[in-house]
Formats: C-alpha cells, structure tokens, sequence
C-alpha cells in the first residue's frame, strides 16, 4: 500500500492529534518519524520534539485528497518552535564539553 505525507510536524503531540483526528474521521492515518540529520528516534534529545526530525502523518494515496482538507481546518500551535530551538541548545550543551575536550587533547598533541 503507497501512503502519501499529509502534515509534517516537529512535535510527536501534535503529530499524534493529528492523526486521531483523521482516525475519527475513519481515515487510516498514522505517525511516522523521519530523522533529518540521521539521528535515530531513541536518541533524539528531547522526547516530545527532536530538533534533528520531524514527525510526518501518512495516510494511504486514496485517501489523502480527504485527509489534507481534514487537517487544513485545524489550527495549529506556534509551541514547536520555542522546543526546537530549546532541543538544539540541549544538543550544544551536551557537545560542548566534547568539544572541549578534543580540542585541548589536540593541543597537546601539537
């Protein structure tokens, strides 16, 4: 069965009422994750939203033409955006001191 992309979205949340909107609406939707910068779903820092991913809803090709007119009469939240760039400064803080640490092992070395 080919499924068609119907909404992107970088937090799993609103992914998932997305999805349980087009459920009750009996559409055959379901979330799936895709990772942007091949980071896998289990170690995307932030367990909601991944700031190296999106969260994509899919339906099956017959039904997509429904499904995107389902979804474009809900309104959706501008709160993704703030934990994005939250999650990417976690991925910082969690670098930085390898970072560091790299760098001074370096600078022995030379």
């Amino acid at each position: 069965m080919r499924e068609t992309v119907v909404g992107q979205f970088e937090d799993e949340i609103e992914a998932e009422a997305a999805a349980g909107h087009l459920r009750s609406l009996e559409l055959d939707a379901r979330v799936r994750y895709r990772a942007t910068m091949g980071v896998p779903r289990p170690l995307a820092p932030i367990r909601v939203v991944s700031p190296f991913g999106e969260y994509e809803v899919v339906v099956p090709d017959a039904q997509a033409r429904d499904a995107r007119e389902a979804l474009a009469k809900v309104e959706r939240s501008t709160r993704p955006l703030r934990y994005r760039w939250l999650g990417a400064a976690l991925v910082v803080v969690w670098l930085l001191p390898l970072l560091i640490g790299a760098i001074a092992a370096i600078r022995v070395l030379f």
